[in-house]
């Protein structure tokens, strides 16, 4: 049989200035189940909630970015020509994303994310790498981007099924700015968009150094029936557990506000 544990409850009395304490002698499971029952209405403590997205992405908030420690290293309309290499994309930080946006909107269409340092590696013509779960291809004077498979069309830009909504492209091609936004390009009837000439879409490269060391404090999704039936690691076979944190909540649930 447990040896039995004492737990003090306090509650302060401000109008008359005191504090009121109760004792509840309990086992080890009992305290087990104190410790759910807490964790589930104030959450636990963990590290910072970093996003590094394994393969292609779709409709992402530029907000999650942002809380998840990226930052927004290179931002310009699609008409703007990044030149013949991609020099001009390359970050300091550890990780990149490449991806695009209507402007005034916060959502990001298309997304990926890979390493930096492998991104930017050169590669032959319409023959892509794979790297985090997509298909990169850098290839000065042609294009850079990512596309869902290994099959691409690097007529310049990649003009590999243009309706296919998991696929951006931008040219390296001197003057030339565009060329591809998922389906939305000038050879896609359902997109009508040539973003060769468009100031209404921007292109965006992101930036991360890989796990923060900032803690914040990130709530349970788990309600408390969830963490006391679904944990991995918590077993109540015999049904003590539950009864308990019920003995608890009916007799000091006035406590706890």
């Amino acid at each position: 049989m447990d040896s039995p544990y004492r737990i003090t409850l306090f509650k302060f009395d401000l109008e008359r200035g005191k504090v009121n304490t109760k004792h509840l002698f309990v086992g080890k499971k009992s305290i087990t189940a104190v410790f759910v029952f807490f964790f589930s209405i104030f959450g636990i403590q963990s590290s910072y909630a970093d996003y590094y997205p394994s393969g292609i992405q779709q409709n992402v908030s530029e907000q999650t970015l942002l809380n998840n420690g990226w930052a927004l290293f290179y931002e310009q309309t699609y008409r703007t020509p990044i030149g013949s290499n991609a020099t001009s994309l390359i970050p300091s930080g550890q990780y990149v994303i490449l991806t695009g946006k209507a402007v005034g909107s916060s959502t990001l269409p298309v997304l990926a994310a890979a390493p930096t340092s492998q991104v930017f590696t050169n590669t032959v013509v319409n023959t892509p790498q794979l790297l985090n779960g997509a298909y990169w291809y850098n290839t000065p004077s042609k294009s850079i981007g990512f596309s869902p498979t290994n099959t691409i069309n690097q007529n310049y830009a990649d003009a590999q099924d243009t309706s296919d909504p998991l696929r951006l492209s931008w040219h390296l091609a001197g003057d030339f700015g565009g060329w591809r936004l998922g389906e939305i390009n000038e050879f896609n009837p359902g997109s009508g968009v040539d973003l060769n000439f468009s100031s209404a879409y921007l292109k965006q490269v992101w930036t991360w150094n890989g796990v923060s060391n900032a803690n914040v404090r990130r709530t349970s999704n788990l309600s408390f029936a969830q963490s006391l039936y679904s944990s991995d690691t918590l077993s109540d076979s015999d049904g003590q557990l539950r009864s308990t944190v019920d003995r608890i909540m009916n007799k000091y649930g006035s406590l706890i506000k």
